[in-house]
């Protein structure tokens, strides 16, 4: 018999010798070491970047959102209102009706969604990690109509109400212009409270009476106040260097040369200072008069087309004009402070235009001062954006 013997050197030998021991004793484990630390890994990454996706999330829709949002639906409100009031006064303009819908609660929802898993596929880990974020906003409309909204409407401004505004500092001349349209013998074009007049108002006088008002106003030398009983008072002050001013005034008022202070009443007297106030639907039909009406719609016959004495057209950018002009034009104005479009044409008022925005303001400020305390029973309608 043969045998082969195998020279292994001393320290080999002696290895070799240990790690049979060693098996003997302390079997080796026959799962994939590598694979569980990785896949542990693995969950802990997963779980770490869950926490703080959630997190995340979680800021952006809390202060966040309603800094954002709270700012971005005001905006939204406020122009849409203006909007609305323009189209009206278009409307009026062309005689048609306006109508005016209120938003009256407006609710946002935030619906946050996360998901994700972790796979281990021959050692190989695979994460998957989503989320989502849903607003649901819902909107509630309520048209402003009902016998008591139209009273509102159609009841003449408050003494008070205007005095409350010159003292608050707005132009006695603006205020003058659009909410007063008789005093004593002057007339300040009343029948531009109305539809359109076929026939030029009256209007020089007062508006010569307004503007020396102002220039009164701007030194403090003129304030109106209420009486007790809800009647117009006109103060006027001294002043040396607007003597020939107060002298006019009081002439036109025919007011004693000693006195400075004169009551209006409210109704119209055959004897006696009066003040005859518009109604809030008046304004608006006085500020309609000053659309620029397109000359085919005058051509079509949609629109009342105002002649002078002489029968030729009227502009009314003489009466109007000095407190607001609303333009006209066949495409979409560009840097518009407000656009409308309405019977294929749009009506604006530039942005630059800062006294015709002037005078929105104050009709916005004059018509929720009148229709403010009025309580709707309108239906509501309950519109969802989802």
């Amino acid at each position: 018999m043969f045998g082969i013997s195998v020279a292994m050197p001393l320290s080999e030998a002696r290895n070799l010798r240990m790690r049979n021991k060693l098996n003997t004793y302390y079997p080796l484990r026959k799962r994939p070491l590598v694979a569980d630390a990785s896949l542990k890994k693995l969950h802990t990454l997963f779980l770490s970047i869950f926490i703080v996706f959630a997190l995340s999330n979680c800021a952006t829709v809390g202060p966040p959102s309603v800094q954002n949002d709270r700012v971005q639906y005001n905006e939204a409100i406020v122009r849409t209102n203006d909007e609305q009031l323009l189209l009206n006064l278009v409307r009026l303009r062309y005689r048609d009706s306006p109508f005016f819908l209120s938003v009256q609660n407006v609710t946002s929802r935030y619906t946050v969604n996360y998901n994700g898993n972790v796979r281990d596929v021959t050692g190989a880990g695979t994460l998957t990690l989503g989320g989502s974020l849903t607003e649901s906003p819902t909107v509630v409309y309520r048209p402003v109509s009902g016998e008591q909204f139209i009273r509102e409407l159609l009841s003449p401004i408050p003494p008070e109400n205007i005095a409350l505004l010159a003292q608050s500092g707005w132009s006695i001349e603006r205020i003058l212009l659009l909410c007063v349209q008789g005093l004593n013998n002057l007339f300040n074009a009343p029948s531009a409270s109305g539809p359109t007049p076929g026939i030029a108002p009256l209007y020089e006088e007062f508006s010569e009476f307004a503007s020396t008002l102002r220039l009164l106003q701007r030194t403090r030398s003129v304030e109106i106040a209420t009486s007790e009983n809800g009647d117009a008072i006109l103060r006027i002050f001294p002043n040396d260097s607007l003597s020939d001013e107060i002298r006019q005034i009081k002439a036109t008022l025919q007011m004693d040369e000693t006195s400075n202070e004169l009551i209006l009443n409210q109704v119209r007297q055959y004897d006696g200072p009066w003040m005859r106030t518009r109604s809030p639907i008046g304004v608006m039909q006085f500020i309609a008069q000053s659309i620029e009406v397109p000359q085919e719609h005058y051509n079509l016959g949609i629109v009342t087309d105002t002649v002078d004495t002489n029968g030729e057209r009227f502009n009314w950018d003489r009466v109007t004009g000095r407190v607001v002009t609303i333009s006209s034009q066949k495409e979409k104005p560009e840097g518009a402070f407000l656009s409308v479009p309405y019977r294929d044409w749009w009506f604006y008022i530039p942005d630059s235009d800062l006294n015709s925005k002037t005078t929105f303001s104050l009709l916005s400020m004059l018509i929720s001062m009148q229709s403010g305390r009025i309580e709707n029973t309108g239906v509501i309608n309950t519109i969802s954006l989802d």
